[in-house]
């Protein structure tokens, strides 16, 4: 297990609940010692602080789910997270890093991995391709491997970001809120990222915040970066330019004294016709990269995962068990076929949610693209509405769940897991 990438990017990942670390996900059987290091490893936020480049408050928008006790949204950052998860994985349950040059892989045959280094080939019954946007998992279980037949695309969005001390934000900021402004020219937002010392909050409350916030700014372009050697200065001529005018102080402090090291483009994922194939499978990115405007990258990663996992020790204990009846029920009859069993039931299930979060996502990241006056005040517009129709934060005031949202934070996987394998096991029972 090795930190991604893109492991040191700045823009956090906003753990929107009850997302696949929430607390209300405990039926799924995540270890709460987990949930509770993610979430005091983070900010709570309460609530989003919806701006104009004018410095207008257009509206605050509850950051809280409808669980009980209501959990807050997470700011942490993608290190964090992923140095609390390591720390749950025991070290003798990883395998020295290999890489794979190759998978081997035909219809009449279980895949095959080749190494790099030389070590012999290792027949698998299931490879699951947890590879990222650029997957060549991907390419076999949509073509032959040879060619790409749905290639990760530039989304035209890149962002820049980095952190700062807690102390370039407001005097006086409220516990809870992150700031996120909308331009004629991109997008900033910022807020804070860590909480103080013994802040245990369980993401139940705010808390106070630590030393460090976060900020990011993102930016559309016809013109894919090299995110190699690009030109440091000019990146940093552009953010000025961009959030020039801007009346927030908070932005204009932060943009003054930015260094950028980074710059992340945008892939995206087309929808694929499949997920999976004979002994191969497709999980988070390899599957369906999406825009971080959903704020549901790594949750959704994390879904797949467990629903997966549910799947396949339903499947598999269905093939192992010796006091199961086969007369008149459909057990696997074979490992391979448990495996594939699972695998169809993973994507039959994955795939409606995932793709109705896409989508929104989509919408939202087109708020971030350059605007024409009309276009930048009609989002304005927009925003004010809706923040009119939330009403105050502190009072509670909360927008009604459309249908996404329901979607989204109460159709929880689980359930519909569980109604899987309660009908497989008693055909009688209604999905």
């Amino acid at each position: 297990m090795q930190p991604q990438d893109d492991a040191n990017v700045p823009t956090p990942p906003v753990m929107r609940p009850p997302d696949a670390l929430g607390k209300p996900l405990a039926p799924l059987d995540l270890d709460e010692a987990i949930f509770a290091h993610v979430a005091n490893s983070g900010y709570p936020v309460s609530h989003f602080n919806l701006a104009s480049a004018s410095g207008r408050s257009l509206a605050h928008i509850c950051a809280t789910n409808r669980s009980d006790p209501e959990l807050h949204t997470v700011l942490i950052s993608r290190q964090r997270l992923w140095d609390c998860l390591r720390e749950h994985v025991p070290d003798k349950a990883i395998a020295d890093r290999r890489t794979v040059s190759r998978v081997i892989y035909s219809q009449n045959q279980r895949p095959v991995i080749q190494f790099a280094d030389g070590s012999p080939d290792l027949g698998a019954d299931l490879v699951i391709g947890a590879d990222g946007v650029k997957s060549v998992v991907k390419r076999l279980v949509t073509d032959d491997g040879n060619s790409d037949e749905y290639p990760a695309a530039f989304d035209g969005l890149v962002g820049v970001g980095g952190f700062i001390p807690s102390s370039h934000l407001p005097k006086n900021e409220p516990r809870g809120r992150m700031t996120v402004t909308f331009g004629a020219h991109g997008f900033f937002g910022y807020g804070a990222c860590t909480v103080a010392p013994q802040s245990n909050h369980f993401a139940e409350c705010t808390a106070p915040m630590g030393d460090e916030a976060v900020w990011w700014s993102t930016y559309e372009t016809s013109n894919l970066p090299d995110t190699r050697d690009f030109d440091k200065v000019d990146i940093l001529r552009q953010l000025k330019e961009r959030h020039t005018g801007w009346k927030d102080p908070t932005i204009q402090k932060i943009v003054a004294e930015a260094d950028i090291d980074s710059i992340y483009p945008t892939w995206i994922t087309p929808e694929l016709p499949t997920w999976h194939t004979r002994g191969l499978v497709l999980v988070g990115d390899a599957a369906h990269a999406m825009q971080p405007s959903s704020g549901q990258g790594t949750s959704q990663g994390l879904e797949d995962v467990q629903v997966l996992s549910m799947l396949l020790a339903h499947y598999l204990e269905r093939h192992f068990s010796l006091s199961a009846s086969r007369v008149g029920r459909q057990v696997p009859a074979t490992v391979e076929e448990a495996v594939d069993q699972a695998s169809k039931s993973y994507f039959e299930l994955r795939r409606p949610r995932v793709k109705r979060i896409v989508d929104r996502a989509k919408q939202m990241g087109d708020t971030k693209r350059k605007k024409g006056l009309f276009e930048e005040y009609l989002t304005y517009f927009i925003l004010w509405i809706i923040g009119k129709h939330a009403g105050p934060v502190n009072t509670g005031g909360k927008l009604p769940l459309d249908a996404y949202a329901k979607q989204v934070y109460n159709d929880l996987p689980l359930y519909a897991v569980k109604k899987v394998i309660e009908h497989d096991k008693n055909p009688t029972v209604d999905l």
